[in-house]
Parts: structure tokens; sequence; C-alpha cells
């Protein structure tokens, strides 16, 4: 498998095209922003309790709905009825936001750490078979990249990486193996994500050699478009509209 061309044509919109209470991240209307504007959509999969795969991209609920606790251990059916930044709009099954873009724009879909990797993994991959429009996934978890590989040969893989901060819990060896992605042995990914933020020029050129597509993430600002496009193939934007 080979990165998709459309990963380097368009800018991508970071959980969807958001902005406020109105439109919060990952939810039914920054998805249907972005269809509007033709542009691909990146967006963030949590697992529920009965291990089924919600649009959601923190483990847990405080920041976004006015519950608390792990995503993990609340129903798909619970879920669906919790409302993102006050409502009206409630958190999304996959199948729900696969059922709304229908294959109108291309999906970069971020399956997030945590327990049940396989499950994770497995789910994605039967949910993007059945469907027809154009997908890609990524992770910063280098087993469910090497699952995708093994398994679902089929469907474009990313591996992410950057400088792994707030990772507290992480060992010094294991930050620096991600950071410089050596465990791309055994994952081959068809394309790499890095934090800009954390990317040096020299950096940028010596994954730039590996002849894989090099996505730049998060980019909130014209300043960090042009840096973006000066290190990397294409960038994952919010908080602004890129200049054509």
């Amino acid at each position: 498998m080979t990165a998709p061309a459309w990963l380097t044509e368009r800018p991508i919109a970071h959980r969807g095209l958001h902005g406020g209470s109105r439109v919060p991240e990952n939810s039914r209307p920054s998805f249907e922003a972005a269809v509007e504007a033709g542009l691909p959509i990146e967006l963030d999969l949590q697992l529920s309790a009965d291990d089924q795969l919600v649009v959601h991209h923190d483990p847990k609920l405080g920041r976004l709905t006015e519950q608390s606790g792990a995503v993990r251990r609340h129903s798909l059916a619970d879920l669906r009825r919790m409302q993102i930044a006050g409502g009206p709009h409630t958190i999304m099954s996959f199948a729900e936001l696969l059922e709304l873009v229908d294959g109108r724009v291309p999906l970069l879909v971020e399956i997030k750490a945590g327990s049940a990797k396989t499950v994770r993994a497995a789910g994605v991959a039967a949910a993007l078979r059945g469907y027809s429009g154009e997908a890609a996934v990524q992770s910063f978890d280098p087993d469910i990249v090497a699952w995708f590989r093994k398994n679902a040969p089929e469907t474009p893989r990313g591996q992410l990486s950057g400088s792994f901060s707030g990772k507290r819990k992480m060992s010094a060896v294991r930050r620096l193996l991600l950071q410089n992605f050596a465990y791309n042995v055994a994952t081959r990914p068809d394309f790499l994500g890095y934090e800009l933020a954390h990317l040096s020029p020299r950096r940028s050129a010596w994954l730039r050699r590996t002849g894989k597509p090099l996505l730049l993430w998060t980019i909130t600002s014209e300043e960090q478009r042009r840096r973006a496009e000066q290190l990397g193939d294409n960038y994952i934007f919010e908080g602004f509209t890129p200049l054509p």
C-alpha cells in the first residue's frame, strides 16, 4: 500500500471545521462544515464500554460534556445521549460519522491509544471495508499501526509522533524510540505525522528522505502554515482558514 494522493492535495481539517460552542470539535456541524468546504477531515476514535467506536478525542468526558469519567466506562447508548459543549449536538458513533460523510471528502481516522487495542483496530478496519469513500488511519501507538500492516494492508496507515509532552508515565527510552520512529521497522507506515512545534529543519529533512509523505500538526495560524509548507508535505489545521 502507498499513501493516497489526497493526503497531500488539500489541508486537512482537525476534528472537522469547528469553532466555539455552536460548532464544537468532532461534532456533526464541524464535519458538515468540512464537507461543504471540500476539505478532508481528521477525527478521533475512542472505545465505549460495549466495545463500540465513538468520535471523541479525550479519553475522559469532562472537557466537552457535563459528564465525568472515562469514555470507556460508558455504553454507546449512554454516550450518544451526551451533549457536546452544552448541546444540542451529541457524541457520534463512528458508524454515524461514516453515514454522514458518505464518501464526499476523505477521512483521516486517528485511533486513540488505550486498552483493547485489537478491538479498536479491528472495529475500524471492519467499518472501513464496508465504506465506499476514501480513508486512512493513523495512531501514536505503533501496535495499532502494525496491526493494520498485518491484518488490513489495504487501508493506508500512518505513524504519528512528536514531543509526547505530558506523557509523564512514559520512560525516556520509549519516548526517544517513538520520537524517532524506531518502530517503523515493524509498522511500515505509508505516511508519517509529526508535531510541528517539535520539528526542526534537520529532522524534517531526515524524515522526508524516507520518501513517505510528512503531515504536520496542528497548524493554528498563517505563520505556522508557512512553516509547515516548508517542512512537510501537508498539514492538519484548526482555528483559522488557510489562505489559498
